[in-house]
């Protein structure tokens, strides 16, 4: 039975065993295949090392091929097994194109990451109908299309696993961001309502809020005086959160110790 739907807000990670640092590569499934979607990205990049140092196959996909490649061969270096591959997660031909090449490589793919997104800054009044339209395709339509994609291969084989990046914004909202926010509170939607079709497939699907991190999208909504200022308040404070920190919740939603849990969404911190 589908477990009940209900927000977990996570506020100190050692609870459950995932400090920085911590690999679970003993506790995955089989050594799974992995999708991370904005793999060459602020995040995205950190997981794709972690996963590959853990011992599992990684597929480094980013719009941005060339940074995938360099994400790649940076793993590959360090003896990690990884593939970069170009893709456009707001076109259904490009999503195909990376499952193709996927399965291509290395035969199946266990676990799909939607990490690929975008923001900008701008009041309603002031925003484009192109840009709202951008942010939804490439936040929502994306990890629409990539689950979409991932779920085919999945059903038949009767196993597999779907964690998308949403945002506590999806829940408290964001003024001057409004798109953004939008596309996040559809990602938790729409991971409510995948994880009851999955369900019977032993697809399991839930959203990470990572909360405020220091990446380059995070920065450019604010002036340097501004993050700097954000950087000192203390992390239980709602401060920063720390990319270990979303690495380490990653590797125990992708474990063994969670292969039950489905239709959650992890807050990092608490969205106000």
């Amino acid at each position: 039975m589908l477990r009940s739907h209900f927000v977990v807000s996570i506020v100190a990670l050692v609870l459950m065993g995932v400090g920085a640092g911590m690999a679970f590569g003993q506790d995955y499934p089989n050594k799974q295949i992995r999708i991370i979607t904005g793999g060459a990205g602020g995040i995205g990049s950190d997981i794709c090392r972690a996963l590959a140092a853990d011992g599992l196959k990684v597929v480094v996909a980013d719009y941005a091929k060339d940074a995938a490649e360099k994400t790649a061969a940076e793993i590959r270096n360090a003896k990690g097994d990884a593939a970069a591959v170009g893709v456009d997660v707001g076109s259904k031909e490009s999503v195909a194109e990376m499952m193709k090449q996927a399965l291509a490589k290395y035969g199946q793919v266990d676990v799909l990451f939607n990490g690929a997104g975008v923001m900008t800054r701008m009041a309603v009044i002031d925003m484009p109908e192109e840009e709202w339209d951008r942010v939804i395709r490439i936040n929502l339509k994306g990890t629409f299309l990539c689950s979409q994609a991932a779920a085919k291969h999945m059903i038949p084989r009767k196993q597999g696993r779907i964690l998308s990046i949403a945002s506590g914004r999806g829940v408290a909202g964001q003024a001057r961001a409004s798109h953004y926010a939008a596309s996040k509170a559809g990602i938790i939607a729409f991971t409510k309502s995948l994880a009851v079709e999955l369900a019977p497939y032993d697809v399991t699907v839930n959203a990470l809020c990572p909360g405020a991190t220091d990446t380059p999208m995070s920065r450019a909504g604010s002036t340097a005086e501004e993050f700097k200022k954000r950087e000192e308040i203390p992390p239980l404070l709602d401060g920063l959160t720390k990319k270990e920190e979303i690495v380490g919740l990653t590797r125990y939603l992708l474990s063994d110790a969670t292969k039950y849990v489905t239709g959650q969404t992890f807050f990092l911190r608490t969205p106000k």
